[in-house]
């Protein structure tokens, strides 16, 4: 506890360590709970259930803080932009980064294929993380989905999900983006897998990869574009909602391996991006 205030003053790279530890002590309990039954005689989608119910009992703060995370991006993107797809970063730069980030994530995915029993879909992952580390350029370029090595996404949030662990509370993180509890505390064991941590680096190394880590999130930035855009559009008339929404929806897709905005959050970037998400933005608004 004390190491990790130590670590939150000494510069905003550690800030989602800090979270995330400090989300542990607190809402660790939380996690301890059975994923929740369906009521007698209605349908049972597994998925929905293990991904949890979207509980925000702190509503109040987490609609703040996103309005300080709208804010944030509106001051260094744009009207309608994260900071990650600002209008002053070149589009090839930014997939670039994306797929490097992305390319990040591929051990952490490989070690959760293989804690979900997933032996075929681990392989893959390690092929296109030798691929695309090797012939993609540290991942710049996604060689590897232009050989057929289909790109999925698993974290230890969807393991715990999978073991039968609920979601908890839904929270909300100013430049991080959603997460709940239950993910938040996942994503201390899959930041062991980022092979950033293998390597020898100096501190200001090190924090530069943190730090652009916190701007890329491969696995929300393509939720929160849409409702940003949706909202720009008129589509929503409450785009924090459409984002909880989005979330929960996502979670529940990638438990149950379902196709889903995170597969390919790219085509969810200003200049891709045809329409919104018109379904969603309006089941986010019922009660």
């Amino acid at each position: 506890m004390w190491q990790c205030q130590v670590e939150c003053m000494s510069g905003p790279i550690r800030l989602r360590h800090c979270f995330l530890g400090l989300m542990s002590l607190a809402l660790g309990p939380l996690l301890a709970a059975p994923a929740a039954a369906a009521p007698a005689g209605a349908p049972v989608d597994k998925a929905q259930l293990q991904a949890g119910p979207m509980e925000d009992p702190m509503e109040p703060v987490n609609r703040r803080m996103f309005r300080t995370d709208e804010w944030i991006n509106n001051v260094l993107a744009g009207k309608g932009r994260l900071i990650f797809t600002a209008w002053w970063i070149p589009a090839p730069v930014r997939e670039g980064l994306y797929n490097a980030f992305d390319n990040l994530d591929e051990p952490g995915t490989a070690a959760n294929d293989v804690l979900q029993a997933k032996p075929k879909r681990g392989a893959i992952t390690v092929a296109r993380f030798a691929v695309n580390t090797t012939i993609g350029a540290l991942g710049v370029f996604d060689v590897a989905s232009r050989l057929g090595l289909k790109r999925t996404r698993e974290d230890f949030g969807q393991t715990l999900a999978m073991w039968g662990i609920t979601a908890g509370p839904y929270v909300y993180v100013p430049i991080l983006g959603p997460t709940t509890a239950r993910d938040g505390v996942a994503g201390v064991v899959d930041n062991l897998f980022v092979p950033g941590h293998w390597f020898p680096m100096t501190t200001w190394e090190r924090n530069g990869v943190h730090g652009l880590s916190l701007v890329v999130q491969p696995s929300t930035i393509g939720i929160r574009q849409v409702a940003r855009g949706a909202a720009e559009a008129g589509d929503t008339r409450d785009e924090y909602a459409t984002v909880r929404q989005l979330y929960f929806d996502q979670r529940a897709d990638q438990i149950a391996d379902r196709p889903n905005l995170a597969d390919n959050p790219v085509s969810s970037f200003p200049e891709h991006q045809k329409k919104t998400l018109k379904p969603a933005a309006a089941a986010a608004q019922q009660p």
